[in-house]
């Protein structure tokens, strides 16, 4: 983290008073804390060495270190704390690996419903995150009336790709963020994986594609919650403050939010479900397969590489990305975005049948 002292005795209050499902107080043995302080000039240094003074009881590991600018994002910093939490872990037997930003606070139970996930079946748990109150209710009308709509078409979206892939959060209902303010993934989830990838920053989004890759088991948990900071300002040059800021500056008289079509949502949904049936049959002939291809739809490129990865890839999510990358242009251009209005309608007439 860089620069946080606002928010960080908040944040790491709510990491000491962890309670079991049952509301009874966690021992802090159980659980460790890392912090990563980036290059911080403020006073956020300080206030964590205060706490930990303060106390002691709980498991406070400060690493302090200043980086060049060739590292000096997100994305090596957020990747140097998971590799160090897995090596940690990894001594001791293995365990799970839990993540969350210098601007937000955890709630209650977060350790203890992250730990029910993984119990009830999952390898990695995306919490519901959401704006602090106090902060949303300070923000411009626009950005207000903007998060609202994306939150209402995000969690259509993630309804809509449960139903027809029929994936982990299957008939458990759950939500669409799998991002730093709340992300747990197991030691032996993260070392398939390959761990987070090497990115400036959007490593989140890199790490869930990794796991999509491995076909982890992903549970996007409304149990799971946390609370974030609504700043514009952040910390990094994309996120969740630069969204912010796009939707301030969109006029909600005159420009049109446009978004993905529910048409085309399903399109590509439909597509992936029908290859995943087709991976699990595990024809590995190719003549066959390009039939099979074809009866799908024969519009969908495939190339030789594509062909024989059929056979030899260990998981349909690696098989899948192949495709995607070479059809994913051509799929959305068929369809044209519309009007987030339109597409939430929609996607509610299609959840509907």
């Amino acid at each position: 983290m860089k620069d946080e002292e606002t928010y960080i005795e908040d944040l790491l209050i709510s990491l000491k008073d962890q309670v079991d499902l049952a509301g009874n107080k966690i021992n802090c043995d159980l659980y460790e804390v890392l912090i990563l302080a980036n290059n911080c000039f403020d006073g956020t240094v300080d206030l964590i060495k205060k706490f930990k003074q303060k106390n002691k009881k709980i498991n406070l590991h400060l690493e302090e270190v200043v980086l060049e600018a060739d590292q000096a994002n997100i994305g090596f910093v957020r990747k140097t704390l998971m590799d160090l939490a897995y090596t940690r872990l990894s001594i001791n037997g293995g365990g799970l690996i839990l993540t969350t930003d210098g601007d937000t606070i955890v709630s209650q139970d977060w350790v203890a419903q992250n730990l029910a996930e993984i119990k009830n079946g999952a390898e990695a748990v995306g919490g519901r995150i959401l704006l602090k109150e106090n902060e949303f209710e300070c923000l411009d009308n626009g950005i207000c009336f903007f998060h609202k709509k994306d939150e209402e078409y995000q969690l259509l979206v993630a309804e809509l790709e449960a139903e027809v892939l029929e994936n982990f959060d299957y008939r458990k209902g759950g939500h669409h963020q799998h991002f730093n303010g709340s992300f747990a993934v197991t030691t032996d989830c993260y070392q398939k994986s390959g761990g987070v990838p090497v990115v400036k920053n959007l490593e989140d989004c890199a790490f869930y594609d990794r796991l999509l890759a491995v076909d982890a088991k992903v549970r996007h948990s409304n149990n799971v919650v946390v609370k974030t900071s609504a700043r514009c300002v952040g910390r990094t040059d994309i996120g969740l403050s630069h969204q912010l800021n796009i939707w301030k500056n969109i006029d909600v008289q005159k420009d049109h939010f446009l978004v993905e079509s529910s048409e085309s949502i399903l399109y590509r949904l439909q597509i992936e479900k029908q290859l995943k049936d087709l991976w699990h049959r595990h024809n590995s002939e190719k003549t066959l397969l390009e039939d099979e291809f074809k009866a799908l739809d024969n519009q969908i490129k495939f190339d030789e590489n594509l062909l024989s990865s059929y056979a030899t890839s260990n998981y349909f999510g690696e098989w899948f990305q192949e495709i995607k990358h070479l059809n994913e242009h051509s799929w959305r251009e068929q369809f044209q975005p519309v009007d987030i209005d339109e597409a939430i309608t929609n996607l509610k007439t299609i959840l509907q049948k």
